[in-house]
């Protein structure tokens, strides 16, 4: 947890700050924008002529505090852009867009400027500081809240080669599974942005506020959406594509132009069924997957060379060098410290299956590690045993009776002794109760007893970040309190 009390705070007057050109509500101009330029999106798009008009009749409160960051010799604001920006139109109302300087003008005859000239900002050590603060004020009820664009895109600014997503995830209170899929949401969004569209369909998709990027977010993370597309993404959410390049432009123009019009939304796509539906209907725009190539993210946006067919896919490892993706699904850093030499033994079996030879065994391995690491709590720490007393007293069980994995999957989400992240715990209660999710339970079931039913790697990948931030805790032997008898 980050101590806030060691942040320097200093008033400073508003002129000297900056509004930040990384806001993610300000949407993709094609290059950094300048401060007028983000004053004038602000204006447009986030309520600030209100916002100004509330500090010009009230004053500004003494309890705000600006967060700011001292980046390349220049005070920017990270967190308070529109209070920020509020300020500056009243002392310098001519910033403001032509067609409202005159609004804007009457409410800074209304005030003191000198009232206005200094504001009070607390200075993080680094955006990375700042983030866990961003992301709960903006995910919350406090402040007007970013569209789902929005925050993918702040999200994608924190993460640097030299990044750790578990310790990313932990620091900002969400799972890893929900940091990768925002990761998703913002590659394929810059993406949408720089495809050749109408210029009717380029307004609204540049636009975070007026482009429906809940329905995108729909299609990232439904398979069946990414491998018509003939796309993968690696496990910090940057695309690999397996096509010719212009065969997926085509397809995926359609998607992003069919998203912009309002042809289909979160409605229309609710469910696995309806994707599936809606791919159907592609027709002549259904991209040829005979046509093989390879591009990437960075590629697509001009930041790289598309690989060649004999480049194998690598990631920076922050250190001037690569390194190749994990072969196998548990990290290294994941250790098993229980008694059970069974569960060892699937563990270390586990550890060696790589995920792209072998997606059947490490979908039914995952399956049963799992199943053991929580039926190994819950005995060990007693919490079984009502479940056990009820189902042998109430429902006429048998002393033969064990509990489901489900069933102790919804005992552990309710148990808060075990620390998840409330994004993680949220993620595991819709796998438990949603067998329509993509990364349900009964998916994870079907692995098992349905021989119509096969794993991918990449569904693999994503149930075990899924699953980690509960496993990863049950690993260790647990905290017997006293007076408990042990199984041992």
């Amino acid at each position: 947890m980050s101590d806030y009390s060691k942040w320097a705070e200093r008033p400073m007057m508003v002129t000297a700050l900056l509004l930040d050109p990384k806001n993610p509500r300000i949407p993709e101009l094609g290059s950094e924008p300048s401060q007028r330029e983000i004053v004038e999106k602000l204006v447009e798009h986030d309520n600030v002529y209100e916002l100004t008009r509330d500090i010009a009749d009230l004053g500004f409160f003494p309890t705000e505090v600006l967060i700011g960051i001292r980046e390349d010799g220049k005070d920017i604001i990270v967190e308070g852009n529109r209070r920020l920006a509020a300020l500056k139109l009243l002392i310098s109302p001519d910033l403001a867009p032509e067609s409202v300087a005159k609004k804007f003008r009457a409410l800074s005859e209304r005030v003191a400027r000198s009232a206005m000239a200094k504001v009070r900002v607390s200075f993080a050590p680094s955006r990375e500081a700042a983030a866990p603060l961003i992301v709960n004020r903006h995910t919350g009820l406090g402040v007007q809240r970013w569209k789902p664009a929005q925050q993918a895109k702040y999200l994608r600014t924190l993460i640097t080669p030299e990044s750790s997503l578990e310790d990313l995830a932990k620091q900002l209170g969400m799972s890893k599974t929900d940091l990768i899929n925002n990761l998703k949401t913002d590659t394929m969004y810059q993406i949408a942005c720089s495809l050749d569209l109408s210029p009717q369909v380029t307004e609204v998709v540049r636009s975070p506020r007026d482009f429906n990027a809940s329905v995108l977010e729909r299609l990232v993370q439904s398979t069946d959406a990414m491998d018509f597309l003939g796309v993968e993404f690696d496990d910090r959410g940057n695309l690999r594509g397996k096509i010719d390049e212009q065969e997926f432009r085509k397809a995926y123009g359609r998607m992003v132009t069919d998203i912009a019009s309002g042809e289909e939304d979160t409605r229309s796509l609710n469910k696995s069924d309806d994707i599936k539906k809606y791919l159907r209907k592609f027709g002549s725009d259904a991209p040829n997957k005979k046509r093989k190539g390879r591009f990437t993210s960075d590629s697509l946006l001009g930041r790289a060379a598309a690989p060649t067919e004999h480049e194998s896919s690598t990631e920076p490892t922050g250190r001037g060098g690569t390194r190749r993706d994990s072969t196998t699904l548990i990290p290294s850093g994941i250790k098993c410290r229980l008694d059970s030499p069974r569960i060892n033994d699937v563990f270390r079996e586990l550890r060696k299956l790589k995920v792209r030879d072998f997606p059947n065994s490490v979908g039914v391995l995952l399956r049963i590690f799992a199943e053991m690491v929580l039926y190994n709590y819950l005995e060990k720490t007693k919490k079984i045993d009502p479940l056990l007393e009820k189902a042998r007293t109430k429902d006429n069980k048998g002393k033969e009776w064990s509990p489901s994995f489900r069933q102790m999957l919804n005992l552990l989400l309710s148990d808060n002794d075990i620390p998840i992240p409330p994004l993680a715990r949220k993620g595991l209660n819709k796998m438990a109760s949603d067998d329509d999710h993509p990364l349900s339970l009964d998916k994870l079931d079907q692995f098992v007893h349905n021989h119509y039913v096969a794993p991918t790697e990449g569904e693999l990948r994503k149930l075990w970040a899924l699953l980690q931030p509960l496993l990863a805790p049950l690993l260790q032997e647990p905290h017997i309190p006293s007076g408990v008898k042990t199984t041992k």
